[in-house]
């Protein structure tokens, strides 16, 4: 049975792991082979338990479980690129994230209406988030659920400052 809480900081180690496993997997061919492989829990780990300590305003972290084994979570909040903060009616999923090997259970869409759920509840109406613009497999689930390209781009850097080519899609949490 699949349950569904608030992440809490000592959900830090079990998200980071499902974090780590979940690029490897998902980001095979899409980023480099050396990068994936560098990725560190203990590093990842840290900034959750940073993050689920500190608690920003607005800010939401939700676990899913499978016998109590946490295997997805999901992270909302206020925007984090400078531009989007003038609208305090937009917030963004930051990152939703499942176990490879409970992928296309509907667990994923099951996380992701909990994260828009939480992004109502502070107030949010609508909301957006930055998807890798080779990640088909992850441009087709948010199409599938409401999201729409705003033709939006921008390059961020992820893990060893590798380049990380992002589009930018929103949707009406009014949905």
């Amino acid at each position: 049975m699949v349950e569904l809480r608030d992440a809490t900081q000592a959900d830090a180690h079990a998200i980071a792991t499902v974090l780590v496993r979940s690029w490897r997997a998902a980001y095979r061919g899409l980023l480099p082979d050396e990068v994936l492989a560098g990725l560190s829990i203990p590093d990842r780990e840290q900034f959750w338990s940073d993050v689920l300590t500190a608690r920003p305003l607005h800010t939401r972290a939700a676990v899913t479980t499978i016998a109590g084994a946490i295997v997805g979570f999901a992270a909302t909040g206020p925007p984090l690129v400078p531009a989007d903060r003038a609208d305090p009616t937009l917030g963004d999923l930051y990152a939703l994230y499942l176990a490879p090997d409970v992928w296309r259970r509907g667990i994923g869409t099951q996380l992701h209406a909990a994260a828009l759920d939480r992004l109502r509840s502070c107030g949010f109406t609508h909301a957006g988030l930055w998807v890798l613009d080779t990640n088909e497999r992850a441009l087709r689930f948010y199409h599938r659920h409401g999201w729409i390209d705003t033709g939006r781009s921008q390059l961020d850097r992820g893990p060893g400052g590798t380049e990380l080519h992002e589009r930018r899609l929103h949707r009406d949490l009014n949905d």
